[in-house]
């Protein structure tokens, strides 16, 4: 994606080729020129391998425009004074861009003014033509960097939202896995409370047996007694 530095650099140089090319020695390019090396100084610093051959080919540009512009080097102190300086992506840099601009859109409104006197009004609908292309373009780069951010913050937004889904699914497994040891728990509990009563109930109808049996025993023992008593007493009579 190409960044705000190298848009600002491109246009830039674009209009200073411009220009060079209806007066050479106007007293801005000094200005740009330095402008445009403090911009490409950042660039290289930004730019990657596969990048290699775009800056080669700003620098070529670059060395050209102060050819044609009879740009004499700075000296070794100046260059490292321009290295110390804010970059161009700083407010400097801005309003470097926004004077250039400024210059572009007063030279355009003179043109077309004249134009607009002298009659030539083909030129006038190819400049305003121009113009709203350039408009357009700058539209379009904005559009196309809103949708940039947004599918960037949707990105982020769909992270979130699968990290918090994967949560929730630990959680809710961890939960299920609790339930499920609780329910066994619980059968084991039941089945073995089952056992416990049947041997319970178990118990207590042999407890009852006995006690019959010992109240039987005790009868026919009063009985027999009773019998022995009243054959005794019989006799002696």
């Amino acid at each position: 994606m190409t960044s705000k530095l190298e848009i600002n650099f491109r246009t830039l140089i674009s209009q200073c080729e411009g220009i060079v090319r209806e007066d050479s020695q106007d007293w801005r390019l000094k200005k740009y020129i330095r402008s445009l090396d403090t911009m490409l100084l950042e660039l290289e610093e930004q730019s990657d391998k596969s990048e290699t051959s775009q800056i080669e080919e700003y620098q070529a540009r670059c060395a050209a425009l102060k050819q044609s512009a009879n740009y004499v080097e700075p000296s070794a102190e100046e260059k490292q004074r321009l290295k110390t300086k804010p970059r161009a992506t700083d407010p400097v840099g801005d309003d470097m861009m926004r004077e250039v601009r400024q210059v572009h859109n007063e030279k355009y409104q003179k043109e077309l003014r004249s134009e607009l006197f002298n009659g030539n009004f083909s030129t006038i609908r190819r400049r305003a033509g121009q113009k709203v292309a350039e408009n357009l373009e700058q539209t379009v780069k904005q559009y196309s960097a809103d949708q940039e951010r947004l599918a960037e913050d949707m990105l982020l937004l769909t992270k979130t939202l699968k990290d918090q889904t994967e949560t929730a699914n630990k959680i809710i497994k961890k939960d299920t896995e609790i339930l499920s040891k609780s329910a066994k728990l619980t059968d084991k509990n039941a089945a073995s409370l089952a056992t416990q009563s049947g041997k319970l109930q178990e118990h207590s109808r042999k407890a009852c047996k006995c006690w019959l049996w010992m109240i039987i025993g005790l009868v026919m023992m009063v009985f027999i007694g009773m019998v022995m008593l009243m054959k005794i007493l019989k006799k002696k009579v």
